[in-house]
């Protein structure tokens, strides 16, 4: 029988701290593989994670567009949001 350490959940990610430990170990085991094939292709940490947040924000920005065809709403354009921002 194998014996599994805890997996330590930084207190910045709370939402995979409440999952239950198998579910944790899991994530750590997917994240723990595509880092070290990023890094065994010469890619460096900072570029690993900037392409996670990069799929992360497609994701959101198709979602967002899935809602707008749904909804019918126009998009708001950019000149627009800077103005009313102050910016």
């Amino acid at each position: 029988m194998a014996i599994s350490t805890p997996i330590d959940v930084p207190e910045s990610c709370p939402t995979i701290a409440k999952k239950p430990e198998n579910v944790q170990r899991e994530l750590w085991e997917a994240f723990e593989t595509a880092v070290v094939k990023a890094q065994k292709q010469g890619i460096p940490a900072e570029e690993i994670f900037q392409f996670l947040e990069d799929v992360i924000d497609n994701r959101a920005a198709d979602q967002a567009l899935k809602e707008m065809e749904q909804t019918g709403e126009k998009p708001i354009p950019w000149e627009k949001v800077k103005k009313e921002a102050g910016l």
